[in-house]
């Protein structure tokens, strides 16, 4: 039975179990006058998608919006899917990655030569959306859902530089995709994939973020935070230890083994999953830290002209 439970007024969290994977990939379901979908997993999900709008009495012509925070195909890659079933919805979308969802085939083929076609058979197939039901956003733009509920889009780049947060004001809470990284009962890292992070930038968006107040974060990955300072401070925190760990290495001449020293480190944060070694703990291991250690050191050589081989 598909997991779905109102976390905020009028909010609800589905389990999307993207990669097959309970607990990890969060839908959001704003239930108002106008109602949206934040975000829509692969196209795999959206059986348990369509299940949790069902569970709360939700039609698909009902769906006024699907907001996609940013166009990596775990989060959009079932808008195509869904939007076939929802007449009325709109994709909204940053300017930057419109066109991939349009014509996915570039997606797609990045998607692979990042995680591999293992993977890409678990998203299933992406299905392009029509020109005709996207409406391009950028930073300020809002929507409004009814009085009480009012979007507002913010640029949210590091992660990807098609990255979106939406903030709610029945709330005061923000979704953040994964342009602040992810949250697992407590454990908290950054998200910081190839090919497109940037540190910098990234922690720039935090900053941005806390400067909102918000009351609540809404991660893609997964669920939900009200102690957002504390959270926040604790990924840049993380972001620039990691930063300095490299850089020690580089002034040290010490860069042998630096990957499998680096994904080291960063299991040592998933401590308190190993008693229970659930699905999504065996997942951050064997898939999501390797790649995301793999995209800081992308960065990092970028950046700063060096090799870490």
């Amino acid at each position: 039975m598909v997991d779905i439970r109102e976390v905020a007024e009028n909010v609800y969290l589905i389990d999307n179990e993207v990669y097959g994977v309970k607990g990890w990939g969060s839908v959001y379901l704003l239930n108002e006058e106008r109602k949206a979908l934040i975000d829509t997993g692969p196209a795999n999900s959206a059986p348990v998608i369509l299940d949790g709008m069902k569970r709360v009495g939700i039609a698909l012509e009902d769906i006024s919006y699907i907001i996609a925070t940013h166009i990596h195909l775990d989060h959009a890659g079932g808008a195509g899917f869904l939007l076939q079933k929802m007449p009325r919805a709109q994709l909204i979308v940053h300017g930057r990655g419109a066109k991939h969802l349009i014509n996915p085939s570039k997606l797609v083929a990045s998607m692979i030569s990042v995680q591999g076609e293992k993977t890409m058979q678990l998203f299933g197939e992406v299905v392009p959306v029509e020109e005709s039901r996207v409406r391009i956003v950028a930073d300020g733009d809002r929507i409004d859902l009814n009085c009480e509920q009012i979007l507002r889009i913010m640029d949210a780049p590091g992660h990807a530089p098609h990255e979106l947060f939406i903030s709610e004001s029945r709330n005061n809470g923000v979704f953040t995709g994964d342009g602040a990284g992810m949250y697992l009962d407590g454990i908290i890292l950054p998200l910081t994939p190839p090919p497109s992070f940037d540190a910098e930038t990234y922690i720039a968006t935090l900053e941005k973020l806390a400067g909102l107040e918000p009351s609540r974060i809404y991660f893609a990955h997964y669920g939900v935070t009200t102690k957002v300072t504390e959270y926040i401070e604790k990924v840049i925190e993380v972001l620039r230890e990691e930063d300095d760990f490299i850089t020690r290495a580089v002034e040290a001449k010490n860069t042998a083994n630096l990957e499998k020293r680096l994904i080291t480190a960063r299991m040592k944060q998933l401590a308190l999953f190993k008693k229970e070694k659930t699905e999504a703990y065996r997942f951050a291991v064997e898939h999501i830290i390797p790649m995301n250690v793999a995209g800081y050191l992308k960065y990092y050589q970028e950046k700063h002209g060096v090799s870490l081989s």
